[in-house]
């Protein structure tokens, strides 16, 4: 009896919890431009690292592709589930000789490029929700989760081929914000992020976004921008990998809840 009364009274000291279950689904078009290096090294050829831009002309904006479904439960907390997959390809005359994937490509003669990179991730967000006057709410919450990093990277001309790649999970912790100015009107703003290190791989993961959505019903569309910054060393073959990659720029955002 005195837990229910406990319980009770917790639930009613607690500040606008949502009264309502909600499921969501939502698709992200993020047209996201890409910096940075890749490196590999074996045991017979020595070390080689290549700026993405500079010497492999993958430096123009794609769009990666991202699904998420999320789950949220009155004063349990928010889960959400999702991936995102980017592929940027370039051609480039060499200016200097690069080594990789246990291939040497000379200088002054042409390659093709290709760098894949796909995250895939887990959540649990602790919501807490305060009313702003009659119709703003002002939600934020810590959050939790893993993210699991692959990235693969290949060159290619007439004569070799060459392909590398790694992969790492790590866990991640930040911090989620939104403000519900109308009832169909809501803007978020989160950033996330750790550093794992085990014996053979090691893993570094920023995210960071900002989004304004409008709803229409269960629809609900908007814009927004996303910064990733990713590192991943892989020593687990034996080839050693690293792939110090940033993304940024704008998206396109468009879901369903209920």
């Amino acid at each position: 009896m005195k837990t229910a009364v406990t319980l009770l009274a917790l639930l009613a000291a607690a500040p606008a919890w949502a009264q309502d279950e909600t499921i969501g689904v939502r698709l992200r078009e993020w047209y996201a431009n890409i910096s940075g290096e890749v490196f590999a090294e074996t045991e017979i050829l020595p070390a080689a690292t290549i700026d993405l831009d500079q010497n492999l002309g993958l430096g123009k904006a794609e769009f990666a592709h991202e699904i998420q479904a999320y789950l949220h439960l009155p004063i349990v907390g928010t889960f959400t589930a999702g991936a995102w997959f980017a592929d940027y390809k370039g051609e480039r005359w060499l200016t200097e000789s690069i080594t990789f994937g246990e291939e040497t490509f000379s200088a002054s003669t042409r390659v093709e490029s290709e760098l894949q990179l796909a995250v895939g991730y887990l959540s649990y967000e602790f919501d807490l929700s305060f009313s702003l006057g009659e119709v703003a709410k002002f939600e934020v919450g810590p959050l939790a989760g893993i993210r699991v990093v692959a990235a693969e990277g290949s060159i290619d001309n007439e004569f070799a081929s060459g392909k590398e790649s790694g992969e790492g999970g790590l866990p991640v912790v930040g911090v989620h914000a939104a403000l519900q100015a109308t009832p169909w009107l809501r803007a978020d703003v989160e950033i996330l992020g750790l550093t794992f290190r085990a014996v053979d791989r090691r893993a570094t993961y920023v995210e960071a976004y900002a989004e304004v959505v409008a709803r229409l019903g269960p629809l609900f569309g908007g814009v927004g921008y996303k910064y990733v910054q990713v590192e991943l060393h892989d020593k687990s073959s034996s080839t050693e990998f690293k792939a110090d990659v940033t993304m940024d720029g704008i998206y396109l955002t468009a879901g369903v809840r209920f």
